[in-house]
């Protein structure tokens, strides 16, 4: 057992002693999830204020300075920095959202109360991600009660409209305020994925790369009037043809650096044999598809995905109206040539339907696994499980840190199965209290390893 490791397990035990005897039943943490979860910052608005002034009321009280950020919509995003003596500047950004998607309907409780219910705290937001979100706060505040000295600075971010794009929360901060980041040499934020199976850890997936959002906004005009007319031209029937000949587009199939990495991680993690598909993926994936069926789940790690998600024309049955629109979030590997697909994309709409890009990104480097804090991060949870490098589907306010060339990793310090993940941006999102209060005390843990002396 390494230097580190013996620090660990001889914290471990004394944090969360000193954790639930100061807490008692009801810990502060899970009151401060509650109540964070009870104020609802549905995106859009977003209304992250509020939530912003809850949070620094918490940091008030342990007399942590922080400054609430206004972008030019009126967004508010909290910033706070504990510096540390000696640390000549150096820093570790502990990053979350604040703003959640709409609750949307089939909830077994009301979405923003917050409620615990069978062992579990209920509602918008309790994994996505206003718990990780609680979980810095909580870890950060144990370690400052308990004196420990740290050689990095460690800033608390929490951020406005990370869940339609990020522009007026990460983005806005970073090209407004640059002087907040000096020093900052990783993120630790959202994005990380860990597998779980009958309760028991397998790894941990710490998220090193991404995809990136190409989001579009289409447009189609053409002749209004009465339903009971013919209107073959018209704008909803020009926007639906140009849909279907996208989404009949054929699937170009692709294997990137950082999805090779994590399925061979994978397959060594998993003990798979020699013959399996994650050694022999240049044989099975080719550009029109793959040579042999693939698992449920595995294609979306080789292609750009299009998924058209709202269309808006008349409101009512017995109307045509003159413009017509519809959404399209498109999802490029990483190494995606975006100006390239945007003018297939224009191409196969059609030069009668506008397109207007809502959200794109430019091609950032995946954050390396070389680095001092992800290696403080492995071999801390190492205590539990091996590590993973994970390739992430979906898209965080990460880019925006590797596009400065700051090292960023997602990170989840719960450990939750499949079945309680299933309520992220659906109906009946909720974090269990054990695993949240185990989350609390491995972010401790990581903040030792990360930051402490």
């Amino acid at each position: 057992m390494s230097a580190l490791r013996r620090t660990l397990a001889g914290a471990c035990l004394s944090g969360l002693l000193s954790f639930s005897v100061a807490a008692g039943p009801d810990p502060e943490p899970v009151r401060w999830l509650q109540e964070y979860i009870q104020i609802d910052t549905t995106n859009p608005p977003g209304n992250e204020r509020e939530a912003a002034e809850f949070l620094a009321g918490i940091l008030r009280q342990e007399g942590i300075d922080s400054q609430l950020l206004d972008s030019p919509q009126g967004r508010t995003s909290l910033y706070a920095r504990l510096e540390a003596p000696g640390s000549g500047g150096r820093a570790l950004v502990l990053l979350h959202h604040i703003d959640v998607v709409p609750a949307g309907e089939g909830w077994r409780v009301p979405p923003f109360s917050g409620r615990p219910f069978e062992g579990k705290i209920w509602g918008r937001g309790a994994l996505d991600v206003k718990g990780v979100g609680i979980a810095h706060l909580a870890a950060l505040i144990a370690l400052r009660r308990e004196g420990v000295a740290f050689q990095r600075d460690l800033i608390y971010l929490a951020v406005a409209d990370e869940e339609v794009g990020g522009g007026q929360g990460a983005k806005w901060l970073l090209q407004e305020h640059p002087e907040l980041f000096a020093g900052v040499e990783a993120v630790l934020g959202e994005g990380g994925s860990n597998r779980v199976f009958a309760d028991r850890l397998i790894w941990w997936g710490i998220e090193v790369t991404q995809k990136r959002p190409l989001w579009l906004r289409v447009t189609a005009h053409g002749r209004g009037g009465h339903a009971s007319g013919l209107h073959p031209e018209s704008a909803t029937h020009q926007l639906v043809t140009g849909l279907a000949r996208l989404i009949e587009r054929p699937p170009r199939y692709r294997i990137t650096d950082g999805v090779r990495t994590f399925l061979r991680a994978l397959a060594r993690l998993e003990g798979d044999p020699p013959g399996h598909l994650y050694y022999r993926l240049d044989e099975v994936i080719r550009e029109d598809g793959p040579t042999e069926p693939l698992a449920a789940g595995l294609p979306v790690y080789f292609l750009d995905t299009f998924q058209v998600t709202r269309i808006d024309g008349s409101e009512a049955g017995n109307v045509v109206v003159p413009e017509a629109s519809a959404a399209v979030d498109i999802r490029m590997l990483p190494d995606t040539d975006g100006d390239a697909l945007l003018a297939e994309v224009r191409e196969i709409l059609g030069s009668r339907l506008e397109v207007e890009v809502v959200l794109t990104a430019p091609e950032t480097a995946a954050s390396p696994t070389d680095h001092p804090i992800y290696r403080a991060l492995e071999e801390t949870l190492a205590v539990r499980g091996p590590v993973v490098p994970t390739f992430l589907t979906g898209t965080t306010d990460s880019r925006f840190f590797r596009q400065r060339g700051i090292a960023a990793y997602g990170f989840s310090p719960f450990t939750v199965n499949s079945e309680d993940l299933g309520g992220i941006h659906a109906p009946n999102e909720y974090l269990p209290v054990d695993s949240f209060l185990r989350g609390i005390e491995m972010m401790r843990r990581v903040l030792i390893a990360c930051a402490a002396y």
